[in-house]
């Protein structure tokens, strides 16, 4: 009897440890173990917000509308963006300006076969945009647009993977059938001050090649190599919340850093000085930027009301 009631309460403490442990933002299952920046767009519950109901859904249908040529292919294609589409993921391998690794995944309701034959068809008329062919039986697309060059390839009926390399696609699509890579150290330390509920995150692990990077430049050459990690969020409701911070090592660095950016909060206040309206609002939200250091960290918040958003848009009228 003992022993069972020891079980229990063991078990009972597991449970409340899960319970009690704080949400930590999960990359997509296909981002690779490598990853250094990880982007995450919640789409559907993006569109779903008051905000973007109030604000920006009629605009964003109205201009996919006016871009007959890309409405008429995701019609054939029975895609639509403002239904069909749930998460985007972003992630980054390497270094972004010589040999970084993008990736792209795209989940939601799709037809595969209504894609296929709308983006033959495409490919038809537009044979230098676009090109299909097999890569060891992997159906792929070779996307051409303003001198980038991007490998598509569906993982399944729900997923659709793009990067910057064919075999980069090859090697996403074939994870899609593997157990999730588990994220380098760094990586899951900067998850861990996510939620992963936000509409919108970033998380970006300070990597020594970074560092490094950063020690070139004079203005954060004094803390580059405290820098552990940067992750931001953008909530909406009936306002939006942006979150931006800046994680070290000490709260020395974090004071550091907090004082470089006070630097450069004139210079904002300064390129958005004016006597019109638009002048204004943009000074009100600089104004409304608060900074503070929280532990080791420096955090940069910014709140845009609904009433900004109406003032401005009546301006652009």
């Amino acid at each position: 009897m003992k022993t069972w009631r020891k079980l229990a309460a063991a078990g009972l403490t597991v449970l409340f440890s899960v319970a009690s442990a704080p949400a930590a933002a999960v990359p997509d299952r296909l981002t690779p173990s490598d990853a250094e920046m990880v982007v995450q767009i919640n789409v559907r519950q993006l569109l779903q917000t008051p905000l973007v109901k109030k604000h920006a859904l009629d605009s964003l249908k109205a201009l996919l509308e006016h871009s007959t040529e890309t409405h008429q292919l995701l019609r054939a294609a029975g895609l639509n963006l403002f239904q069909d589409i749930d998460t985007m993921a972003l992630s980054l391998s390497g270094h972004p300006l010589s040999n970084g690794k993008l990736l792209v995944v795209v989940r939601g309701c799709f037809a595969p076969d209504k894609v296929r034959t709308a983006a033959d068809d495409y490919a038809q008329k537009h044979p230098n945009r676009l090109k299909r062919f097999q890569d060891d039986g992997l159906l792929m697309w070779e996307i051409h647009n303003e001198n980038k060059t991007l490998y598509a390839a569906f993982a399944d009926s729900k997923t659709l993977v793009m990067t910057a390399a064919q075999k980069d696609t090859v090697a996403a699509v074939r994870r899609a059938g593997q157990p999730p890579q588990r994220p380098s150290a760094a990586m899951q330390a900067a998850l861990a001050h996510l939620k992963g509920s936000e509409n919108v995150w970033l998380a970006l692990a300070a990597t020594d090649e970074l560092k490094q990077l950063l020690k070139g430049d004079d203005m954060s050459k004094d803390f580059a190599a405290a820098l552990q990690a940067v992750t931001g969020a953008l909530e909406l409701n009936d306002d939006a919340q942006v979150r931006l911070m800046v994680h070290t090592n000490s709260a020395e660095a974090a004071t550091q850093i907090k004082s470089k950016l006070e630097e450069l909060m004139p210079l904002l206040a300064f390129l958005g000085a004016g006597k019109d309206t638009n002048s204004q609002i943009v000074k009100e939200l600089i104004d409304s930027i608060q900074l503070k250091t929280e532990k080791n960290a420096v955090c940069l918040r910014l709140h845009i009301t609904d009433a900004q958003i109406d003032k401005a848009r009546k301006k652009d009228r």
